[in-house]
């Protein structure tokens, strides 16, 4: 009577991975490093990226020497959102990994380039476990919520001699009268806007605060922060969204672009 069959050994994955779990498992015990060595800008401030001429050349050769392809392509779905439509297949075995990431809808056919080869390589690069050198992914995020704090703190009252509380904003631009740019946002404000995000499905608050500074051109730590102007000024960008067929893609836009083409070939990727 015959056994159960044994365990693979690393040995024989590593000479003939036969899934697609397998060849992953032999990519990632070795997997790749990038470098972020093409310059973008993400609104005001420079950044670092790694293009998909990069991915290519480390990531893709690997996968494909591992029998694992890559196809990921701007798709139009039947609810009329907009999405990258993506299979990481193991052809010997034919096993795939799926799945569909969101894209912008933009009338700039520069920035429509830029968001599908960022969304190709986040994609490729989450799936596969693939990591960067200056990774800014977390890093800028950090250091977003850290100046957001900053702002925050230099916006935050203050005690006056008197112990009472003012806010430096206010204080310095006279207070600001009813209707003025500085009146805070109102509470019925803050409310949509939140609500607006949870419809969309937007829930990173990293995410909404990106957009809504984006929106509003001017770092935050917090929603709060909006003034009733800039609040009212969110809302309508949010109302138009929910006019859009894809009301999320529609709102990356205004996340910071970290991947604005700066060459021809990063335009074509």
């Amino acid at each position: 009577m015959t056994g159960p069959t044994p365990p693979r050994t690393m040995e024989q994955i590593r000479a003939n991975p036969q899934t697609l779990d397998e060849a992953l498992l032999v990519f990632q015990t070795d997997p790749p490093v990038l470098v972020k060595d093409k310059k973008g800008q993400a609104g005001n401030t420079p950044t670092k990226y790694a293009d998909m001429v990069q991915v290519n050349k480390k990531v893709l050769s690997k996968l494909n020497a591992l029998g694992v392809i890559f196809v990921g392509k701007p798709t139009r779905l039947a609810d009329g959102a907009f999405v990258l439509d993506y299979r990481l297949t193991h052809v010997p075995s034919g096993q795939s990994e799926t799945g569909q990431y969101p894209l912008p809808m933009n009338d700039n056919s520069q920035r429509m380039g830029s968001a599908i080869s960022y969304s190709r390589r986040y994609v490729l690069n989450a799936v596969t476990g693939v990591g960067a050198e200056d990774e800014d992914d977390d890093g800028s995020a950090s250091s977003r919520t850290a100046q957001r704090a900053a702002n925050a703190r230099s916006r935050a009252p203050v005690s006056t001699p008197t112990g009472q509380g003012q806010n430096v904003a206010q204080r310095q631009t006279g207070g600001g009268d009813p209707g003025g740019p500085d009146v805070p946002i109102l509470p019925g404000q803050r409310g949509k806007i939140v609500a607006r995000f949870d419809e969309f499905g937007i829930t990173n608050r990293t995410q909404r605060l990106d957009i809504t500074a984006g929106i509003v051109h001017r770092d935050l730590g917090s929603v709060n922060e909006l003034t009733r102007n800039q609040a009212q000024q969110v809302i309508t960008i949010l109302d138009e969204a929910a006019t859009n067929e894809n009301p999320a893609g529609f709102l990356f836009a205004y996340l910071p672009d970290d991947t604005a083409p700066t060459t021809p070939e990063e335009t074509a990727s």
